[in-house]
């Protein structure tokens, strides 16, 4: 087996045990049975759980995994952030890094796969900064996506 497979696999493992232990966290926390919104954050733990690390493993499905757990972390990371402020819950923002790293996970299996040559040096200027599948794409649709939520917020009470 090529080290590069080798660390493809064990990213994706990574991935998944993160996957688990997040579901885990929402399954006590959000049980679906008890109230009704639960039912969010159960479908997403499944989804991170069962689908993401599947499609990771090939490379017809490596950009579709990328969005899907790229997605499922920036909507997760903004409600449980809004969540632990408007509770005033702290010990949420361990969770919050738990999702981020497994962001940061999945950003790892992407550009592994995606880029043959990793010591080339790798330029990006201008507006490509924020295109997909640079990590700026990322970043500009976290702040995007905060600004809607928090207008939705204020402005929907």
């Amino acid at each position: 087996m090529l080290v590069r497979k080798h660390i493809k696999l064990q990213l994706i493992f990574a991935l998944l045990l993160l996957a688990v232990g997040g579901y885990m966290i929402h399954t006590a926390a959000h049980n679906p049975t008890k109230v009704i919104w639960g039912y969010v954050p159960y479908i997403s733990g499944l989804l991170g759980v069962i689908a993401i690390p599947v499609l990771f493993l090939f490379r017809r499905t490596l950009h579709l995994a990328n969005i899907l757990n790229g997605f499922t972390c920036i909507i997760g990371v903004i409600t449980m952030m809004h969540f632990a402020l408007a509770m005033v819950r702290p010990n949420i923002y361990a969770d919050v890094l738990i999702l981020i790293a497994k962001f940061y996970v999945g950003q790892a299996i992407f550009s592994l796969e995606l880029f043959n040559n990793i010591d080339a040096p790798r330029v990006v200027k201008g507006w490509n900064l924020i295109r997909y599948p640079n990590i700026g794409f990322w970043y500009v649709h976290l702040i995007t996506l905060a600004a809607v939520y928090a207008l939705g917020h204020f402005l929907w009470r």
